[in-house]
């Protein structure tokens, strides 16, 4: 069929939506004007398609529009029932039920779970297991209440000084010079007038000495460890367990679904 005009149209059939949907086994490639939706339809032999939407039922979208329009529902987890009949339908079809599915903070992906199924999450708690294997330093609060036992195998550098607290029994060396002759000479040991002369003192008499002694000798010290021992301490991580959110930087749209009118 050729149809040649310059001023004139093909016009076809209109009626509202709920007329269209009406109609009894609707033929393949049937056209009518909707004027509810003031659009253009035509029956695909399952579904009435908009040549508007260009949609068809189950089509999903992203969009900057706000609400619903052109048979595109917004994906925001409401009721099936505040859908118009042929929309809720559509969605029961699709295996819907109850709500649409809420697209809000969600992103697309074919991951073999239930169609239109909303699951996981943007942000990831770390247990110890996800810690890289590291080592923490610090220093312990205090030592700690403990003691050491045991022996040194050597006496080690160090050195002794102090005060005997009694004379002891020894003897003194002196040196006296005669006086006189005879036996007028204070002490001594033959007559020699100018003789410088040795002898020792009767007594020790009581007093003390002085000592320091820079020499350790040959010993050994006794101690309270053999030194051999560990330290239990208990470093912070300076962390407070907050969730980490992972959700990549992205542009702000909504969702929509195409169910029709």
């Amino acid at each position: 069929l050729d149809i040649t005009a310059t001023d004139k149209g093909l016009l076809f059939p209109r009626m509202l939506t709920n007329q269209r949907e009406e109609i009894s086994s609707p033929a393949t490639g049937l056209h009518v004007f909707d004027i509810t939706t003031s659009s253009l339809w035509f029956y695909d032999g399952a579904t009435w398609v908009n040549y508007a939407g260009q949609g068809v039922i189950g089509d999903v979208k992203s969009g900057l529009q706000s609400a619903d329009h052109g048979g595109w529902v917004k994906l925001n987890g409401r009721s099936l029932d505040s859908l118009t009949n042929s929309q809720k339908a559509a969605a029961e079809n699709l295996g819907l039920s109850g709500t649409l599915p809420n697209a809000a903070s969600a992103y697309l992906t074919q991951n073999g779970n239930a169609l239109g199924s909303v699951t996981g999450s943007n942000t990831v708690t770390l247990s110890q297991a996800n810690l890289p294997l590291v080592n923490f330093t610090g220093t312990a609060a205090s030592a700690g209440s403990h003691n050491h036992g045991g022996n040194t195998g050597t006496d080690g550098e160090h050195s002794h000084s102090g005060s005997t607290n009694t004379a002891g029994s020894h003897s003194h060396k002196v040196i006296a010079k005669k006086s006189g002759t005879g036996t007028d000479g204070i002490i001594g040991n033959n007559n020699s007038d100018s003789a410088n002369d040795n002898g020792t003192t009767d007594s020790a008499g009581s007093h003390s000495h002085t000592l320091d002694i820079n020499d350790a000798g040959d010993h050994s010290h006794t101690i309270s460890s053999d030194g051999s021992h560990t330290h239990n301490v208990t470093v912070s991580s300076g962390g407070s367990g907050s969730a980490v959110n992972i959700a990549p930087k992205s542009m702000s749209v909504n969702m929509f679904i195409y169910l029709g009118y």
